[in-house]
């Protein structure tokens, strides 16, 4: 059973701040490259990359490191009303307008704390594999700083929509935090639901309901070693102390704002390739269609193109659109299931055998290609189909796949039989904004 509390939440301080709020925030640590971090740096004294992601130093060492620097910089904005805690526990209903494809869309869900469960013997699914130096990264800030800087984000079935209505009752008051436009140009917005009926209501509602992660796996696995180490040193544990607990968003599947996007694959070094071979080995598999374009109609071709991929999706049919440069473009259409469900493991799930990032690993990378195992120098993880096409166009990439983003409800089957996604198979957009609120874990204190 999830169970989910209010908390008193740390925000910035609106009224000391209020025109520079947009320069604070930054998106989750782990989609920050080396110059965005360098950016966030260089926009504001106070901007949060200093908490989630600081930098490195060549003297460097127990103890004077990123994350010692970082709960210095907590503890020091806490001090100078920076950073200001609530006087109440809270929800937080978090708004995420935005626009892709020339479409608008609007995704509400809010921030509380989960009771933590062990992965397997609960309520909460994850998706995704973790690694070890990621979850130690999290872990060593959380020992330092004590707290959880930024939420994991979840989702979770609101058929009847009754919990949208209780978040909706937030929105028409003023925001606690407003963002008009991210570098992505998303709008974001935070208000406070304090009101006991409110949060009462939201606690009684979560309480049936699976949890699943969508991005975040190494900070939930995280934060539970964070507990299992405070465990140890307390004789009187129980499941109430602070630490038991992690900032979460939840988010409802059924809003129409819970985006997933495609991730394409660009491959390179492979030895000996050539175009004409692959299309011939491809057609054990695959129904190949061709189209040839000029530099004159190349986009318009590729638009038409990724319209047949789409219907492809609608149709649940695996498919593909593979480029291999001078203007060469390949739709494929897998002909039959049955000779990639022998080359897969009987255990895995249905669901799973299906899904394109295996469909495409196990014929093409794997098969074809025989780079299944050595995936790591040879292909490059990009979520635009134009960038894709400029690795190849442009700088020395051989072959390009464009994919169709994976479905939610693929999702949640695969992680409800506790299965994890083959690698860089989701990317949930957009991401939440870090900065907006996070969480003090205080030793010795009862969520209840």
């Amino acid at each position: 059973m999830a169970k989910v509390f209010p908390f008193k939440g740390i925000l910035y301080n609106a009224d000391l701040l209020k025109k520079e709020l947009a320069k604070l925030f930054t998106p989750p640590y782990d989609v920050i490259s080396p110059e965005d971090q360098d950016n966030f740096y260089a926009s504001h004294d106070f901007n949060f990359i200093r908490l989630i992601l600081g930098k490195e130093f060549p003297g460097d060492g127990s103890y004077n490191n990123k994350y010692i620097r970082a709960a210095a910089c907590l503890d020091g904005w806490l001090r100078h009303k920076i950073l200001v805690e609530d006087s109440k526990p809270t929800f937080y209903v978090y708004e995420q307008v935005f626009c892709l494809a020339r479409k608008k869309y609007s995704r509400i869900g809010f921030i509380g704390l989960l009771r933590l469960e062990e992965i397997g013997k609960g309520k909460v699914f994850p998706h995704e594999k973790t690694y070890p130096k990621a979850k130690l990264d999290r872990l060593e800030l959380m020992l330092a700083t004590s707290a959880n800087t930024e939420s994991i984000f979840s989702f979770v079935s609101d058929e009847e929509d009754k919990l949208i209505k209780v978040l909706k009752t937030a929105t028409k008051r003023k925001p606690a935090l407003e963002v008009k436009k991210d570098t992505d140009g998303v709008a974001h917005r935070l208000w406070r639901l304090d009101k006991k009926a409110e949060v009462n209501k939201i606690s009684k509602l979560m309480k049936d309901k699976p949890v699943f992660i969508a991005d975040g796996h190494h900070r939930y696995e995280s934060a539970i070693r964070y507990r299992n180490e405070l465990k140890i040193k307390n004789a009187k544990f129980s499941e109430e102390e602070a630490y038991n607990h992690v900032m979460m968003y939840f988010t409802p599947l059924e809003n129409n704002g819970l985006v997933v996007l495609p991730i394409h694959r660009v491959v390179r070094h492979l030895m000996f390739f050539e175009p004409e071979r692959l299309l011939n080995d491809l057609a054990m598999f695959y129904e190949v269609e061709v189209t040839k374009a000029t530099k004159r109609s190349a986009k318009q071709a590729r638009q038409k193109l990724l319209a047949q991929l789409a219907k492809k999706a609608a149709a649940k049919q695996n498919a593909f659109l593979m480029y291999t440069g001078n203007y060469n473009y390949y739709l494929l259409t897998l002909k039959d299931m049955r000779p990639v469900e022998e080359m897969i493991e009987a255990s895995k799930p249905k669901a799973w055998k299906e899904l394109d990032t295996t469909v495409l690993h196990y014929t093409i990378f794997d098969r074809i290609l025989g780079i299944g195992h050595e995936t790591e120098d040879k292909v490059k993880y990009v979520k635009e189909v134009d960038e894709a096409i400029d690795l190849v166009d442009q700088q020395g990439y051989q072959v390009a796949f464009i994919l169709n983003p994976t479905r939610l409800e693929d999702i949640v089957t695969i992680a409800s039989k506790l299965e994890k996604m083959p690698h860089k198979s989701t990317y949930f957009y957009p991401k939440l904004l870090s900065g907006l609120v996070l969480n003090k874990i205080k030793y010795g204190e009862k969520i209840n």
